[in-house]
């Protein structure tokens, strides 16, 4: 991971340190990708689990999510998504240079 995007992460961390923690203790896992080219960056499920939540989320539903904002109001921006399913949740924040996504 470059240097640019570990400092980007390290700064989203510790302005959200409270709910970092106690995400992360619920956590079953998380997807870091890169917005310009839905890239992984860094995860901690297995390559296909995570290539595919960075195809169907990142690069489908939260693109339509971001279009549906910015549609709504110009001058908004979504700061974070939330979906749950009957047997998981996503939360979903994305970044301006990468999107990281838990999944509980």
């Amino acid at each position: 991971m470059s240097k640019i995007y570990l400092k980007a992460m390290e700064d989203v961390v510790q302005r959200n340190t409270d709910n970092t923690n106690r995400i992360t203790e619920q956590a079953q896992g998380f997807v870091v990708s890169e917005n310009a080219g839905d890239s992984l960056l860094h995860t901690s499920f297995d390559l296909t689990t995570a290539q595919s939540i960075v195809k169907h989320l990142h690069a489908s539903f939260l693109k339509l999510a971001q279009s549906c904002v910015r549609d709504l109001d110009t001058e908004d921006k979504l700061c974070f998504l939330r979906v749950k399913t009957r047997k998981q949740e996503f939360l979903v924040s994305p970044e301006d240079a990468f999107t990281v996504t838990v999944v509980l």
